[in-house]
């Protein structure tokens, strides 16, 4: 049936089945199930604990599932593993790149890493440097940047490959308020013909881009739902209705 609604829209689809995980014998993700098509941008929400990060994780392949599947047009995780991989992008939170390489040069060794055709790689650069406004830091190393900026280049090093599936944990975090708002409509635009997973603590962020919520409560998917029938939950807010669900008294609009 899945395959056959692929055809008929002509979009790539993720599945996430039945997906568990285990720290020893703690479980931390319980029999997880959504789909995601292009076009979607699903914000991934849940309080600290929840197993958000752990499913990202899962998805882009650092950790594997307990048991349960990944599949994406289908190429399995788990034995199409470096196939799968090369359509996925992820930027952490926290960031992972190397402090002391020039931003051009970390840029040309993801981009020699990634398999990108040598003639094309300058072009591609040069896309993403304009596209995340980085010219005026292209000569300078990675350490001595801000935290927008590091993120804006971690951002930017996953869009060199053009993944099918962009995974991001806390997009937003440490940017200013025009930075935020660059960085929204490049999510949202790369998403018309791409799937967008974000897993955020701003609602700011799932009002501005997402179209479906994810919430996860201690391991479980408790909700899977269009982002205004989210908000239905509970006098039309996105903050008002994650209180209500998952009972938490945070007071500000930021969780």
């Amino acid at each position: 049936m899945v395959e056959k609604l692929k055809m008929f829209l002509g979009e790539d689809m993720l599945e996430v089945k039945n997906i568990n995980k285990y720290f020893d014998e703690r479980k931390v993700l319980n029999n997880v199930n959504f789909s995601a098509k292009e076009g979607d941008v699903v914000a991934l929400l849940g309080e600290n604990g929840a197993g958000k990060s752990t499913l990202l994780r899962i998805l882009c392949g650092f950790l594997e599932a307990s048991s349960g599947e990944v599949v994406w047009e289908n190429l399995n995780i788990k034995f199409n593993r470096i196939e799968f991989l090369e359509n996925v992008g992820y930027v952490q939170e926290i960031s992972s790149m190397y402090g002391d390489f020039i931003v051009y040069n970390f840029l040309k060794f993801v981009a020699n890493i990634r398999k990108i055709n040598e003639n094309d790689i300058e072009d591609k650069i040069r896309e993403v440097v304009e596209l995340l406004d980085l010219k005026n830091v292209i000569v300078q190393k990675i350490e001595t940047l801000s935290k927008g900026f590091k993120k804006r280049v971690e951002l930017a090093a996953v869009l060199l490959s053009s993944p099918k599936i962009l995974l991001l944990d806390e997009p937003t975090e440490g940017l200013d308020p025009n930075q935020k708002h660059s960085i929204r409509s490049i999510i949202k635009n790369y998403a018309k013909n791409h799937i967008v997973i974000m897993s955020t603590h701003t609602m700011e962020d799932v009002e501005a881009i997402a179209s479906r919520v994810l919430l996860l409560q201690s391991g479980e998917l408790r909700i899977d739902e269009k982002i205004s029938d989210f908000k239905k939950i509970s006098g039309n807010s996105l903050l008002k209705s994650f209180r209500k669900i998952t009972k938490d008294e945070v007071d500000n609009a930021t969780i």
